[in-house]
């Protein structure tokens, strides 16, 4: 912060803190040393007390005035020093990025005395056990870099592991993971995120419903998405196909909300099922909830959900997308006051091979039966859902179609008002700068004659081509980017509409 009067460093002593964890001590405030740099321009601060070979945990913040309150923390980098016969400078070593908890602390030290925190994360030791421990656990039994979930209590874990390489110093993690062998059992390379082995319910009293019997009810706020905002999921999480049931989530305070909240560009979700969620947030803060995905800024890869999702910038399966998802589904319904997708509330990245089914409805402006908000790509996907808006920007497949783009897709979907509406379209309620290219909408499913791009079709004349041939010619297309065609189409016969079958997407289930 260029301007602030002050900077805070702080920094654990980590074998210190094991040795006073071992003897019972309260916690890393214990061992927590600081010291406040003035701002003069200075970009580097020299410590000449640190012990060489050992690992400590650092944290960095800006400061108003000298022991005044600190502002907001940077993220635990952890560090280990160089052997003191070989380098006097500290060596990275990687970085844990958060506090157990959620986040950095916020210490408010006084003149002279120990740091108080307003918060009480905790700074806990490595799980990994220590030299001749007993290794009787192994978390990656395949070797193949990705640790294995088989509870709710391990999938609650990855929240203290966001970069997926299973050291965390959360006392939850070392719980749900209890024995681990050094490195989790990973490769020499390590591990970089966690795969599903078995199927997830989160209707632990098996009641059918989602109450205060369950073991993630949370007083009725549900389950804490992974990530946010803050502390962004890097990893992979690899889903093997496996179904994870009966996700409730109702905070009353949320920026982005889904099975994951906040993933970042590094992040890759795939093959994961989502069956029945329930996501509803209160008070929406920064705005962004999906059945998956809060906001993607990774990649999302055959996965699928399906239940009820509500909110703003809310889609069955991504609330907001930056990213790409490719060969993925939502069957959810989803409703709320404005930018309401089928599968994405608002789009600035890109959307291939995908397709949504269930209903959506806004109360207000931008309800899409695909996409609420379109300012990115969306190429060879479809909407089949009823679309209902009260406000304006109301289409079949994108509610608005900012400056994005538009390919090789449809809509059949009913699209209907409620109340005084403007710019409402079969495939496209409003476009300003966009590019639709190759798109259709049905004139009699949808019960719209006209839209803002697109070409409006009967039911006939979309089902009765049954190749790449007549409206339908150039949706052979290169998607992987390979220079061949992808083939992604199956059209079935005279009296149905083409499905994907991209990737091995199920055609059969496209056609009940």
């Amino acid at each position: 912060v260029a301007d602030a009067a002050y900077y805070r460093i702080g920094w654990v002593n980590m074998e210190t803190f094991r040795a006073v964890q071992a003897e019972g001590g309260r916690e890393w405030l214990d061992v927590f040393a600081f010291q406040d740099v003035v701002n003069r321009g200075q970009n580097v601060l020299t410590l000449s007390d640190l012990e060489p070979g050992v690992q400590y945990a650092f944290i960095a913040a800006s400061v108003g005035h000298r022991f005044g309150s600190a502002g907001s923390w940077s993220e635990w980098a952890y560090l280990t020093t160089a052997e003191a016969e070989t380098a006097s400078c500290p060596t990275n070593t990687g970085t844990t990025p958060d506090a157990p908890g959620g986040g950095a602390p916020t210490p408010t030290p006084q003149p002279g005395a120990t740091p108080v925190a307003t918060t009480t994360p905790k700074l806990t030791p490595t799980p990994v056990p220590a030299a001749g421990a007993a290794a009787s656990g192994d978390y990656d039994a395949d070797d193949d870099g990705l640790i294995e979930i088989t509870s709710l209590a391990q999938l609650a874990a990855i929240r203290a592991d966001l970069n997926g390489d299973g050291v965390s110093p959360a006392p939850a993690y070392a719980a749900a993971f209890p024995d681990a062998m050094p490195g989790m059992g990973c490769p020499d390379a390590g591990c970089t995120g966690y795969e599903l082995v078995a199927d997830l319910d989160f209707d632990t009293n098996g009641n059918g419903e989602a109450d205060a019997g369950d073991a993630y009810w949370n007083d009725g706020a549900g389950w804490v998405p992974i990530g946010d905002s803050d502390r962004h999921f890097i990893a992979t999480f690899d889903g093997n196909g496996h179904t994870i049931a009966n996700l409730y989530s109702n905070p009353r305070h949320a920026s982005y909300v889904g099975l994951f909240g906040y993933t970042a560009l590094s992040s890759i979700i795939k093959h994961v099922h989502l069956a029945s969620v329930d996501i509803s947030p209160g008070i929406c803060i920064g705005c962004g909830t999906g059945g998956m995905v809060g906001l993607n800024n990774g990649v999302i890869i055959g996965s699928y959900t399906d239940g009820n999702v509500s909110g703003i910038s809310a889609g069955g399966l991504a609330g907001e997308n930056s990213g790409l998802i490719t060969a993925s589904r939502s069957t959810a319904n989803v409703h709320g006051a404005r930018k309401v997708g089928g599968l994405v509330g608002r789009n600035t990245g890109t959307i291939t091979t995908s397709y949504a089914m269930g209903d959506v409805a806004a109360e207000g402006n931008y309800a899409g039966g695909l996409v609420a908000h379109n300012l990115g790509a969306v190429t060879a996907s479809y909407a089949t859902g009823g679309v209902s808006g009260g406000g304006g920007d109301i289409g079949g497949l994108v509610g608005r179609n900012l400056r994005g783009t538009i390919t090789a897709s449809y809509a059949v979907g009913q699209v209907s008002t409620s109340g005084d509406t403007f710019y409402i379209g079969g495939l496209a309620g409003y476009d300003e700068g966009g590019d639709i290219t190759a798109s259709y909408w049905d004139t009699e499913t949808t019960g719209q004659a006209g839209s803002y791009g697109g070409v409006g079709k009967t039911t006939a004349e979309l089902q009765s081509p049954t190749g790449y041939t007549g409206i339908y010619a150039g949706w052979n297309l290169d998607l992987d980017g390979d220079r061949n065609s992808d083939d992604p189409w199956d059209f079935g016969n005279s009296r149905q509409y083409p499905v994907l079958k991209y990737q091995g997407m199920d055609v059969a289930a496209q056609r009940q």
